[in-house]
């Protein structure tokens, strides 16, 4: 791009729509300003606030000015004035939705789990089955019919539940016959697990590796007391040393990820969760960390006027998952993704979740506003 300057000395940009400006954040009188659409960020202060304040209203500006403006833009902060950004986040959402090239499959191996999380939205509305062999062998063969369908690039497989480790056998059967067709029509699969934890072991690990296991992602709530007030057995026993013990036994077999539920009760524990990570030695071992807020319970839902937004994070204060992924890039992790934002995978024309049962949703939020 040019920078495109006036005979007065006007820059011809403006604040991107998508901007959110924190006062305050990290120190006074500083701002930080994130951008949703292209999650880029940056901590500027009162005076180059009112900069951007005056490129806006089209006033004359120094050398210096319009360089950091033009810093901004590149960053999507600032965007030239005949930018349409409206049209431009039609094109990504259109490409998002309807790109042929990924196959996302989500398979619940069961609906059984053997923890009692606080915040559980399938608690008590599934019946705990689990998927048989009849049931897998038949998600095999549709997943055979969408490949030869489709002609995708990359299939992406996960494994979820409930707890999909308690029904290994349907992990074994379903990822051993997506591996041998990929491997046939020379497709790419991504395998991952999302998984409590505490069932990990290097023997199903070691099984599902040559065969695409590309991740897997575990939950840990905080430090141990935060972690196991939040996430315990169904007896009621903690799970936190378990799942770190199951954790060190894989460090640097397979990708490992961590991912956090936090709402008030426990955020302020998840910077004590990094320390212990960073002195386990996984900094270099993780794939990726990062912390969501957790939702309103799904009995809000049926009320009317529900504030519930399962899918954004519209009632969510940023500033703590700023400060969130600010405490993890601090130790050196790598962040999960991007926090813009973005639809989710359901979006997606070509993304799929099939229960236990081996009926198909689009997502696995929408198994449980289903059975509402």
């Amino acid at each position: 791009y040019k920078i495109i300057i006036s005979p007065r000395g006007e820059l011809r940009v403006r604040n991107s729509k998508f901007n959110i400006f924190i006062p305050s954040f990290p120190e006074k009188g500083e701002f930080l300003v994130f951008n949703t659409f292209t999650d880029s960020r940056a901590i500027i202060n009162e005076e180059l606030k009112k900069v951007m304040e005056r490129a806006e209203e089209k006033l004359s500006l120094n050398g210096e000015e319009i360089r950091h403006l033009d810093q901004l833009r590149e960053l999507g902060i600032m965007v030239d004035d005949e930018v349409d950004e409206d049209r431009e986040l039609q094109y990504w959402f259109h490409k998002f939705r309807y790109d042929p090239s990924i196959l996302s499959i989500t398979v619940l191996t069961t609906y059984a789990c053997n923890l009692k999380c606080i915040y559980c939205f399938q608690d008590g509305l599934q019946p705990p089955s689990s998927m048989d062999r009849e049931t897998s062998l038949k998600v095999i063969q549709w997943i055979s019919e969408k490949l030869h369908a489709l002609s995708p690039l990359t299939v992406e497989l996960v494994f979820y539940g409930g707890e999909p480790l308690l029904n290994p056998k349907a992990i074994r059967l379903i990822s051993e016959g997506i591996s041998q067709m990929t491997k046939t029509t020379g497709i790419q699969l991504n395998m991952s697990i999302i998984t409590n934890g505490v069932l990990l072991n290097g023997e199903l690990i070691g099984f599902l590796l040559p065969l695409g296991l590309k991740e897997i992602k575990v939950t840990l709530d905080g430090d141990q007391k935060a972690h196991d007030a939040k996430r315990p057995y169904q007896s009621g026993g903690g799970t936190f040393d378990t799942i770190l013990q199951n954790l060190l036994e894989l460090k640097g077999k397979v990708p490992i990820s961590i991912g956090g539920n936090f709402d008030d009760s426990n955020k302020e524990s998840i910077p004590r969760l990094l320390d212990i990570l960073e002195e386990r030695g996984f900094n270099g071992n993780l794939k990726r960390v990062g912390f969501k807020p957790i939702f309103s319970s799904l009995e809000d839902a049926k009320r009317p006027q529900s504030s519930l937004n399962t899918c954004t994070f519209s009632d969510i204060n940023v500033e703590d998952l700023l400060w969130l992924r600010r405490e993890t890039e601090k130790r050196g992790f790598p962040c999960e993704g991007s926090i813009a934002l973005g639809p989710c995978e359901a979006a997606r024309e070509n993304a799929y979740t099939i229960d236990p049962l081996g009926r198909i949703y689009k997502c696995a939020g929408s198994i449980t506003i289903a059975h509402l």
